[in-house]
C-alpha cells in the first residue's frame, strides 16, 4: 500500500476504534484490524476532501463516496474537538476518554491536507480497488463453531469457564489486551476474515455490533450433536448452545425484519459460510462418565457429527447459502489437556497419543467425504474442506523449520511442575504469571496456548500454510481470488 511518512491522519476503519496514528503505528494496528481507508479529516465534510483530490484525479477515477465506504462495512470517524491545544476523544473502545499528541490545529492540518493531497489520492485508490476485489471474493462471512472459533460469545453467554477470556494474560500478543479469545491473539476465522478483506467476525451476541459484513455464532464449548441427546448418553458438554442453537440464530437474523447493521441480501447468498465443530463431541465423550473409547467414537459418534454438519449445511442452503468452508479437527493426541489426560496412551514419534489421533484423521476423512456427497447434490453451491489435520501434523512434524521449539506442553497454565504444563484446576487464567513460570515468556514458541487452544503465531502459521498457500486446502485455489489485508 502507498505509505505516508511522518504525517498523522486518520484511520477509517472497519473496527470500532478511532484512531489518530503516525505513520509507523499504522501497520501495527492494519496488521491487527485488517483493511482499512486512511484520509486525513478536516472540518470539511468528507465529500469536499473528494472535490480535493480531484485536483489530482478526477473523481470518476476514484468512484468512491460516503455511501460507498458504510456499504463495504467501514465507519467514517470526523475530527475530534481539539481541547488546549490537543486532539480528544471522548472515548476510546475500552471507554476510556484520550487525547493525542498536538497537531498544531486547524491550521496544520490544512496545510497537511494541501501537501499531502496527491499522495493521499493515490493511497485512496489502491486502497478502495483492494476493498471492491474483497467485495466480490465474499462480501460477508458466518461462522459457526466452537472455542477454537468463538470471538467473544462464550464470554457474554456469561459462563465463567469462557469468562476468563476477558481477563489477561489472554490476547497478550495481539491485540495485548484480552478479546474474548481462547488464545494469545487471533484465532484462523480472523485470519481469514483478513485474507477476504472483511472486518475481524463480530460475536452474534454483542448486539450492539455492526454485522453487516458478517455474524460470528460460534460459541465455547459448542458440540455438533444436540445437548439433551448427549446427556443421555452421560456426556456433558460444557455449554448449552449447540450447533443446532447456531443453526437457529442465524435463520431468525436472516429472516427478521431489520435491515439496520445487518447483511444485505448479496451477502447473505454470495457471503462465505464457515462450519468448524465436532471436537468437543470427542473430547467430552472421551472425559464422560462412561469414558467412551476412540474406537467406539470413531464407529458411533463421528457418523452422527457429521450428520448434524450435513443437516446444518442443508438447513443453511435452503435460505441461501451457496458458499460453505468446512474446517477439520486437529490431531486431539497431541493437545496438552489430552496427554495429561491419558498418560499411559501410546505415544506417535511426535509424542502424541496414537489412537486419539487415529480419531481425528477418521473424522477428517469422513467430513471429506460429506462434502463430496455435497458437491454432487447440490451443484449451484461451493464446498471447500480446509484439512486442519494435515497441516497441524505438517507443522509439528517439520516444528524447528517453524520457529517452533515446544510442541506439547501448554505455554499458559499449570507451570512445568506438571505433566505438559497442564492441570485442570490450574487451568490458564488472570493469576498466571512467567513470574511464577506459569506462564510462558515466549508463546511464539510454542504450540498449545492453554493446554486446548493454540497460539497466535501456530494459528498464523497454519493459515499460511493451508490457506494462503492452499496446501491444505481442497480445492487449493479456493481463496485464490482473494486480496490479503496487508
Amino acid at each position: 500500500m502507498h505509505r505516508l511518512q511522518s504525517l498523522p491522519f486518520y484511520y477509517l476503519t472497519n473496527s470500532s476504534m478511532p484512531k489518530l496514528l503516525h505513520a509507523q503505528s499504522f501497520y501495527g494496528f492494519s496488521s491487527w484490524l485488517g483493511r482499512s481507508i486512511v484520509a486525513i479529516y478536516s472540518k470539511s465534510p468528507f465529500e469536499d476532501i473528494l472535490s480535493a483530490l480531484s485536483v489530482c484525479l478526477p473523481l470518476s477515477s476514484l468512484n468512491i463516496n460516503l455511501k460507498t465506504i458504510r456499504d463495504s462495512g467501514y465507519n467514517i470517524i470526523k475530527m475530534p474537538a481539539f481541547k488546549s491545544g490537543l486532539p480528544c476523544f471522548n472515548e476510546d473502545w475500552e471507554g476510556r476518554r484520550r487525547c493525542f499528541a498536538p497537531a498544531r490545529a486547524t491550521k496544520l492540518f490544512a496545510t497537511i491536507l494541501a501537501l499531502i493531497m496527491c499522495n493521499l489520492a493515490s493511497a485512496l485508490v489502491e486502497e478502495h480497488a483492494a476493498v471492491n476485489e474483497s467485495v466480490l471474493c465474499y462480501p460477508a462471512m458466518f461462522v459457526f463453531g466452537d472455542s477454537l472459533s468463538d470471538t467473544g460469545n462464550g464470554a457474554l453467554t456469561g459462563n465463567l469457564l469462557f469468562k476468563r477470556t476477558t481477563n489477561r494474560p489472554y490476547g497478550e500478543t495481539v491485540p495485548g489486551q484480552p478479546s474474548g479469545r481462547f488464545s494469545d491473539g487471533l484465532l484462523l476465522v480472523d485470519f481469514l476474515a483478513r485474507q477476504i478483506g472483511l472486518p475481524l467476525p463480530k460475536p452474534y451476541l454483542d448486539r450492539s455490533a455492526d454485522f453487516r459484513t458478517g455474524v460470528n455464532y460460534a460459541v465455547s464449548g459448542s458440540t455438533a450433536q444436540d445437548v439433551e441427546y448427549l446427556r443421555s448418553m452421560l456426556i456433558t458438554p460444557l455449554t448449552k448452545y449447540s450447533l443446532d442453537s447456531q443453526i437457529n440464530w442465524h435463520i431468525s437474523l436472516r429472516t427478521s425484519k431489520s435491515s439496520q447493521r445487518t447483511p444485505s441480501a448479496n451477502g447473505y447468498t454470495n457471503g462465505i459460510y464457515v462450519l468448524e465443530i465436532g471436537g468437543n463431541d470427542y473430547i467430552a465423550a472421551l472425559g464422560s462418565l462412561k469414558k467412551y473409547s476412540p474406537a467406539y467414537i470413531t464407529e458411533e459418534l463421528i457418523p452422527l457429527v457429521i450428520a448434524k454438519i450435513q443437516s446444518s449445511t442443508e438447513a443453511l442452503y435452503t435460505i441461501g447459502a451457496r458458499n460453505f468452508l468446512y474446517v477439520g479437527i486437529t490431531p486431539l493426541g497431541c493437545a496438552s489437556s489430552l496427554l495429561a489426560m491419558f498418560p499411559s496412551g501410546v505415544k506417535d514419534n511426535n509424542g502424541c497419543l496414537q489412537d486419539l489421533n487415529l480419531l481425528s484423521y477418521n473424522h477428517g476423512l469422513s467430513l471429506l467425504n460429506l462434502i463430496r456427497q455435497l458437491r454432487s447434490t447440490y451443484k449451484d453451491a461451493n464446498f471447500v474442506f480446509f484439512d486442519y489435520y494435515g497441516s497441524y501434523k505438517h507443522i509439528i512434524d517439520n516444528n524447528l523449520s517453524f520457529g517452533i521449539s515446544n510442541t506439547l506442553d501448554a505455554c499458559c497454565g499449570a507451570g512445568p511442575k506438571f505433566p505438559y504444563r497442564f492441570n485442570e484446576l490450574l487451568f490458564c487464567n488472570s493469576l498466571s504469571s512467567s513470574l511464577l513460570s506459569t506462564l510462558c515468556p515466549d508463546p511464539n514458541i510454542f504450540i498449545n496456548w492453554d493446554g486446548i487452544h493454540f497460539t497466535h503465531n501456530f494459528n498464523s502459521l497454519v493459515f499460511d500454510l493451508a490457506i494462503k498457500k492452499g496446501s491444505y486446502l481442497d480445492p487449493s485455489n479456493a481463496f485464490a481470488n482473494c486480496n490479503p489485508s496487508n
